[in-house]
């Protein structure tokens, strides 16, 4: 789609964002078990938040700073999905 669209100087981006709290997830981020799986397993050893994390970079692709920015996927999950994290059966 980067491809395609960059002809007309349209930039495509994607937010790839981990589990972050929200109306959707409030009742799982209460959850005890939750924390201790993310304790360890995720690098951060954290859940993070939607602010600053993922407002901070909406407003980096939005400004004009970023204006060579095209094709990428940001992934923003505190590590969760680093190569060589353990699964869960590991836990």
């Amino acid at each position: 789609m980067a491809l395609e669209l960059s002809v007309y100087k349209i930039r495509v981006n994607s937010i790839s964002p981990g589990l972050f709290k929200s109306e959707i997830t409030q009742g799982l981020i209460k959850k005890d078990w939750l924390h201790k799986v993310m304790k360890k397993i995720v690098p951060l050893r954290d859940r993070g938040t939607s602010d600053p994390a993922l407002t901070s970079l909406i407003r980096y692709l939005v400004h004009g700073s970023s204006k060579y920015v095209s094709g990428n996927i940001f992934i923003v999950d505190v590590g969760a999905t680093l190569p060589g994290v353990p699964i869960f059966s590991s836990l």
